[in-house]
């Protein structure tokens, strides 16, 4: 599931290259929404799960830090579930970015990305590298604009369309 944005303008004032500069601040927004912990519906992301689980060291993509080594010594025991090894294996400053950020290695936000734009559209979506982020999405929307994001983007048009008519 890809966000789409179709545009209904005047092709002569309005071009591809004005549809992408509007998707390029149309995915920023969702990256920085995201990183906030907001959801696409302007409500913060639910909570990592807190049931006990254990980390494998080799493979992982974000190194287990914390927590407490299994009887083999290849994993990590959290006792506190995901919530406490991404706290625990993260390394935050203060004001970082939300607990619930959706980012792991970053690999899937870095691979959220404009797949097309057009005079009339444009899509914003993952690349092959990271589609288990539509599974992401199932479970915590984030790929959408929330409606604030959707009354700026249409001010941006209108201030847009008004600079070209004068």
């Amino acid at each position: 599931m890809t966000s789409k944005v179709t545009l209904k303008l005047p092709r002569v004032l309005w071009s591809a290259k004005d549809t992408l500069r509007l998707a390029q601040n149309s995915l920023a927004s969702i990256k920085l929404r995201t990183s906030k912990g907001i959801d696409a519906n302007g409500v913060e992301f639910k909570g990592y799960s807190k049931n006990a689980l254990y980390v494998s060291k080799r493979g992982a993509r974000l190194k287990p830090k914390g927590g407490r080594p299994s009887r083999t010594g290849r994993s990590i025991f959290y006792a506190g579930g995901y919530k406490q090894y991404k706290h625990d294996s993260r390394q935050r400053s203060k004001g970082d970015s939300a607990e619930v950020d959706l980012v792991l290695s970053g690999n899937m936000l870095n691979n959220l990305v404009i797949k097309e734009a057009t005079v009339d559209r444009f899509v914003i979506g993952l690349t092959k590298h990271a589609q288990y982020g539509y599974a992401v999405n199932e479970d915590r929307k984030f790929l959408g604009l929330t409606t604030k994001d959707q009354s700026i983007l249409v001010k941006a048009v209108g201030i847009e369309l008004r600079k070209r008519l004068l």
